[in-house]
């Protein structure tokens, strides 16, 4: 039976308050950096409430104007062209981990621990010497391997936990059914373990396209990513407010709708949940 007493609804009422000014809380960030990027430059860090109506599109017309836009399309390339990347190397990797025996497998294990924790600052130098001396400075393919080098261990322990899940019965009726082991994974395995795929694709993407350091270092003009490009609106003289926020927003926005998209499946996989 509903309960309709009045310390319920007080509670209620007080849940739903609480979780709307967290969620006020939350989007106030974003919020403040759309007025930013709307006010002109000379009432820029004027209160609000003094030039409520002093709201243009200026700052987004000079970032249209910029080489933004192109270091923008650098980051969905790079980020992309990595993560698709790691799936596929690591997808297998963790599946040999789980569910196969092997000498070496414990060193494995602690070996991708170890490069996933290591700060990149450890890796970035001698990876810089070796891309001077092959001629992959500022190249696509020096970033996309530098992004996957990042994202192949996480990849591979994200999958790995997910696989471990899965009954061993699953994939032995599979094998005895006459499939090969690439069947079992691609047609068994795989779509049980989807919420975990999907969790590590995005969680893979948004580390890649979030990452400055990396790019930092091996890229120059060509293949220049957003967070990089971001540091050309600051200079000795003056520092371009407007045209950050403009940035930040373009930054953030185009991964909102993927992760409301994949946000069941990154829940399921952080509760551990597989579809079986």
């Amino acid at each position: 039976m509903r309960d309709l007493s009045p310390s319920y609804r007080v509670k209620k009422g007080a849940g739903v308050i609480v979780m709307l000014a967290l969620l006020a809380f939350s989007l106030l960030p974003i919020l403040w950096t759309l007025i930013l990027s709307l006010r002109p430059a000379t009432q820029l860090f004027e209160p609000i409430w003094q030039s409520p109506t002093a709201l243009k599109l200026e700052n987004f017309g000079a970032i249209a104007r910029s080489d933004f836009p192109r270091a923008l399309m650098n980051s969905f390339i790079t980020a992309g062209s990595s993560t698709l990347l790691a799936l596929l190397l690591g997808v297998p990797g963790a599946f040999a981990l789980s569910k196969r025996r092997f000498a070496g497998k414990f060193f494995a294990s602690w070996l991708l621990l170890l490069l996933r924790m290591a700060p990149p600052v450890g890796f970035v130098i001698p990876l810089f010497l070796f891309y001077v001396n092959t001629g992959l400075i500022d190249t696509y393919t020096g970033l996309i391997v530098a992004y996957t080098s990042l994202t192949l261990p996480f990849v591979v322990w994200s999958m790995w936990t997910s696989f471990n899940q899965i009954p061993n019965e699953l994939v032995e009726a599979g094998l005895m059914d006459g499939a090969s082991l690439w069947q079992v994974l691609r047609l068994i395995v795989i779509p049980a373990a989807r919420p975990g795929l999907v969790a590590a694709g995005v969680l893979s993407f948004l580390l890649a396209w979030n990452d400055f350091f990396f790019a930092l270092v091996i890229t120059r003009a060509d293949t220049t990513t957003a967070p990089v490009a971001v540091m050309n609106f600051v200079s000795y003289a003056s520092v371009d407010w407007g045209a950050i926020a403009v940035a930040a927003l373009a930054l953030t926005l185009p991964i909102v709708p993927v992760i409301i998209i994949a946000n069941k499946y990154i829940v399921q996989s952080l509760g551990g949940a597989v579809k079986g």
